[in-house]
């Protein structure tokens, strides 16, 4: 492992763009959950003999508003802090490196860790929007009716979070800064993700430059794509090690 990491921080350090394309797996260590691994979210889902791809649609939401926001029990949240793979990356650009963050991921911690530069593919969660008459609160600002869905005070239209769900494209102007970003980069680092849903699978095919580093707890299909250096584990220790 101490060889794979050397390799790893050898290849940051040669190239000038740095493109880490990141999925749930990034954020596991900070405590959130991921969607396919074993016991991911959707496999879960999938064992309850519910479709994630149906549960958590644009038309599902419309149609099942109440069991759409009441799935998952409730519990106390905990709000999620960065972990060691937000951090370092946010250290590294601010040391000076270009590093560009492409994530599937809607939790805002790299944000929060202190990157200046991440496009998120599949929206985020920091604001939500009236569906009726779209505006836009804060989380802890949403009211919601008997049935715990979330409703505008205004328009009693239905608030929902502002990700994508299945059966909704991403903003137009990210997917094509991601791709941009992608084909410029001389090292693609491909952490966390399953790779399994567009346009992730699609969008690493962009890249053209020297070398592509998968770090992920689970083998992962990247057919068409030379992978130089695989680093099987938890991404935030990779960082961590790297860091040492």
């Amino acid at each position: 492992m101490d060889s794979k990491i050397t390799q790893l921080k050898k290849y940051i350090d040669e190239a000038e763009i740095v493109a880490f394309f990141g999925g749930a797996g990034v954020s596991t260590e900070s405590g959130l959950p991921d969607y396919r691994s074993r016991k991911g979210l959707y496999t879960e889902m999938e064992g309850q003999k519910l479709n994630p791809q149906e549960v958590m649609s644009h038309k599902y939401l419309i149609e099942h508003p109440q069991a759409f926001f009441n799935r998952r029990p409730k519990k106390d949240r905990v709000e999620p802090e960065p972990n060691d793979a937000h951090k370092v990356l946010a250290q590294m650009e601010q040391a000076g490196k270009d590093i560009r963050v492409i994530t599937q991921n809607v939790d805002g911690l790299h944000q929060k860790a202190g990157h200046r530069f991440v496009l998120e593919l599949h929206g985020h969660s920091r604001t939500w929007y009236c569906m009726e008459c779209s505006r836009v609160y804060k989380p802890e600002e949403v009211e919601k009716d008997e049935q715990n869905i979330p409703r505008c005070p205004i328009e009693q239209g239905i608030v929902r979070p502002n990700i994508v769900l299945f059966g909704e494209n991403p903003d137009r102007g990210i997917l094509e800064k991601s791709k941009e970003t992608i084909s410029k980069a001389e090292l693609l680092i491909i952490a966390g993700t399953s790779l399994t849903v567009n346009p992730a699978k699609n969008l690493i095919h962009r890249f053209k430059g020297k070398h592509v580093v998968v770090i992920n707890n689970e083998e992962i299909d990247t057919r068409n794509l030379k992978v130089d250096l695989y680093i099987e584990g938890k991404v935030g220790a990779t960082f961590k090690a790297i860091n040492k």
